[in-house]
């Protein structure tokens, strides 16, 4: 198997994309290439560094991460990173994508040009910050000449890099889609995120019909994704589905 992971963005979800990561280190199932959104990104550039996933885990759930998000006193987002934390060099030890000994794709949207951008070239640390940039609660991220959002607002499970490639493509979907039906509104505000949802949508849809294995669990809507609580447990769960996909 030539397998490629496209891991969606998620938030705190991301320990369900570390527990199958853990899963296929234990049973020595290679990874032939990463594309991620968000936190996908970052721990697609981790883990195809060599960082192990429990490793990450341990990041994850360390004072030095609550350390490295510093208030940002309501100025184009509610917190920041501080990008020159030591805790992004143990996260993210290879400092260029392009010297990743395996393929990765990261994706993040540029407020400019409004169009999604696929990396596989650049500086890992700030393009991983790029892609995981979720405004409101973080102010986006200037890159080169580009001012740079969540690449997962518009395309949370990046297959198009991975596409035409020789891969077998297992997309893993932390944010799966509900089936209750919301009353409409037509006020400004929910007409953008109307319009912002249905991109996404329909770029997650696509993504769906074109990968070999899609992977999600509606107990993930129930995960909370903004807290450092509770991602042993996401872990121990993406660990258990993990051996209904993999063999």
């Amino acid at each position: 198997m030539n397998l490629a992971l496209v891991l969606s963005g998620g938030a705190a979800r991301g320990a369900f994309h570390l527990g199958i990561l853990a899963y296929l280190e234990d049973n020595n199932i290679e990874i032939s290439a990463y594309s991620g959104s968000s936190i996908g990104a970052i721990i697609a550039c981790s883990h195809a560094s060599g960082v192990k996933a429990r490793e990450i885990l341990t990041i994850f759930r360390s004072d030095e991460i609550k350390e490295a998000l510093k208030f940002n006193y309501l100025k184009k987002g509610l917190l920041k990173i501080d990008e020159k934390h030591p805790i992004f060099d143990k996260l993210l030890p290879i400092k260029k994508l392009e010297d990743i000994p395996k393929k990765v794709f990261i994706n993040a949207y540029d407020l400019n040009s409004k169009k999604v951008f696929y990396f596989d070239k650049g500086d890992t640390h700030k393009l991983c910050l790029c892609s995981a940039a979720l405004i409101p609660i973080f102010r986006p991220i200037s890159y080169e000449k580009y001012n740079f959002i969540d690449g997962g607002l518009f395309d949370n499970i990046p297959i198009k890099p991975l596409e035409n490639k020789s891969y077998d493509i297992y997309s893993i979907d932390l944010m799966p889609s509900s089936k209750k039906h919301r009353k409409r509104s037509f006020t400004p505000i929910k007409i953008l995120k109307k319009k912002l949802f249905e991109t996404r949508l329909k770029n997650a849809i696509y993504s769906k019909q074109h990968s070999d294995v899609y992977i999600t669990h509606e107990r993930l809507r129930e995960t909370e994704m903004f807290t450092f609580k509770g991602l042993e447990e996401t872990f121990d769960f993406g660990y258990k589905e993990a051996s209904k996909y993999f063999t």
